[in-house]
């Protein structure tokens, strides 16, 4: 029987420390694409001289594993994305909400360590020891936030019998959607506004190696590097007063100034069938660029796209992004 590549689900769990995979899931969820299992397995040649005109012999000389799929924003599962992508998370009742709870990922020194499971069709499997790499968001219009994640791990499992525990993919509860939501930005100060907002993205990535020891064909670390906070939101403004904002640090500017000009964002998502739960996504501090618009002899609206890359903070305890969820997990 062939492969129903249809059928697939990814689950994941935070382990307690390096060496100590999770023995079950905390999260099962579906997926819209790509791979639930990454294997690169590198083969060398023996180069050697035996009197032939060809090699005599090939090695593994090294096994990477990972995984890399894309997704839909899953209340449940979204706050642990963006702790490991980010590296802190705290967590306490949401205030005036019966059985809900706030949890404001931040940037942390290192990344947790999580183990996924992957179902394609009837095969299952583990890839342990796993760090977050890259992080992505996009949204645009009303269409449902999709997510993208790339992680690299140390050790690899396959033809499992299943994914271990009795939970319920979160694929059947809905997800986070820019409907009924509120999306803000200023290009030359940290406390944005309203505006109207088409689309919009964020990338997270933590430029992770991994160490490979003597001995070991799979690798004994995962090592994450800086972290790079990149993308863009892309406004229908009635005026240019955001673009002059940018190059010249005031709406009333007339010269390009060389010093440089911050802005800011906040988006909020709503959940498609619990509007209690809620996704907030803001940074205070963002190196905004954007080309001046075109004429287009067809004519239409003109549209800014700012864009940005790398994020820094401005105080030892700051954060390049803050993502604020709520929903009904308790801790991560």
């Amino acid at each position: 029987m062939s492969v129903n590549t249809s059928i697939g689900l990814i689950a994941v769990s935070k382990q307690d420390g390096k060496s100590n995979p999770a023995s079950e899931p905390s999260f099962q969820h579906g997926l819209t694409g790509g791979q639930v299992f990454k294997l690169d397995r590198t083969v060398e040649n023996a180069n050697v001289s035996c009197g032939v005109r060809s090699g005599t012999d090939s090695y593994v000389d090294s096994i990477g594993t990972g995984v890399d799929f894309e997704t839909y924003g899953y209340s449940d599962v979204v706050p642990l994305y963006y702790y490991g992508a980010l590296g802190n998370i705290v967590s306490s009742e949401a205030d005036g909400k019966p059985g809900l709870h706030r949890h404001v990922a931040t940037m942390g020194d290192s990344l947790p360590y999580l183990t996924f499971w992957g179902r394609i069709g009837n095969e299952f499997t583990r890839t342990d020891s796993c760090k977050i790499d890259q992080l992505e968001m996009e949204f645009e219009g009303n269409k449902p936030l999709s997510f993208g994640v790339t992680a690299v791990g140390m050790g690899a499992a396959l033809g499992l019998d299943s994914i271990p525990g009795a939970s319920d993919p979160s694929c059947f509860d809905g997800y986070f959607v820019p409907t009924g939501g509120t999306f803000k930005i200023d290009t030359a100060s940290s406390a944005p506004v309203e505006a109207p907002v088409l689309k919009g993205s964020l990338a997270l990535a933590n430029s992770c190696e991994t160490s490979q020891l003597a001995g070991q064909i799979t690798p004994g670390a995962v090592d994450e590097g800086k972290l790079k906070c990149s993308g863009s939101v892309t406004v229908k403004p009635d005026d240019l007063t955001p673009y002059k904002q940018m190059v010249t640090g005031s709406a009333s500017g007339r010269t390009p100034t060389g010093t440089m000009v911050y802005g800011s964002f906040e988006w909020t998502f709503r959940h498609s069938r619990n509007p209690d739960h809620t996704l907030s996504i803001s940074s205070g501090r963002v190196p905004f660029t954007c080309d001046f618009p075109e004429v287009n002899p067809d004519g239409g609206a003109a549209e800014l796209e700012f864009s940005f890359d790398d994020i820094g903070v401005d105080t030892r305890d700051g954060s390049p992004v803050t993502v604020v969820v709520v929903n009904a997990t308790e801790s991560y």
